[in-house]
């Protein structure tokens, strides 16, 4: 198990990455903006640019700051709102026309430290979803609670740096880049008394937590 200052420090870092893109696009639109030698076309560009910008990273933060437990709603054992939860799923994947969020929540007994877990589970599937759809599911069976999230996608595989993380294992690149996600989500599940797995199927890959119901 990594210590946990190395473990917030590789998160901390992941975080920044998610947010450096669109920042980087804000800050280029804004130099649009307020060029004078461009048109009033250019700048309406410019203005259109920062504006998706702002949402992209709004939608990004605040889907981050739930899953990455900033918010301390998501480290209780309560119900979850899950129509406030798929408000995040929709507008983070409203961001990314590349692909289709398909969500099938069919339970209510799903907890803020549960939700967490799944929100988590999809930040690792969105690679693998695009051009494609991602499938975010939750169900009850007996006294257990299943979620799942599923990639059918051109490019539904999970990659061996993703299956190593998510055995525990440092993959051969270290934990930078896309391996400390699966990781993190490991070390959640395994807090949640959830056990993990991926599975790889023709033209489709998925990713499945199995855990106790939350009582009534």
């Amino acid at each position: 198990m990594m210590d946990s200052t190395r473990l917030a420090s590789f998160v901390a870092s992941r975080i920044c990455h998610d947010v450096a893109s669109p920042l980087t696009s804000m800050m280029q639109s804004m130099e649009l903006m307020f060029d004078d030698s461009l048109g009033p076309a250019m700048k309406a560009e410019g203005e259109k640019a920062l504006r998706t910008g702002l949402a992209t990273l709004e939608a990004k933060l605040r889907f981050i700051r739930f899953a990455h437990g900033s918010q301390i709603l998501s480290i209780n054992d309560n119900f979850c709102s899950t129509g406030e939860a798929k408000d995040l799923f929709v507008k983070l994947f409203a961001t990314n026309s590349r692909t289709e969020l398909d969500w099938q929540i069919a339970t209510q007994r799903i907890t803020n430290r549960q939700m967490r877990l799944l929100m988590n589970m999809a930040l690792i599937m969105i690679e693998p979803s695009a051009r494609g759809v991602c499938v975010v599911s939750a169900k009850e069976q007996g006294d257990k609670l299943v979620l799942d999230v599923e990639a059918r996608g051109q490019f539904s595989k999970l990659k061996s740096e993703v299956l190593d993380a998510l055995e525990g294992k440092e993959p051969g690149g270290g934990w930078g880049g896309g391996a400390i996600q699966p990781y993190f989500t490991r070390v959640l599940a395994e807090e949640a008394g959830f056990s993990i797995e991926p599975r790889a199927v023709p033209q489709a890959a998925g990713l499945a937590c199995v855990g106790p119901l939350a009582p009534l």
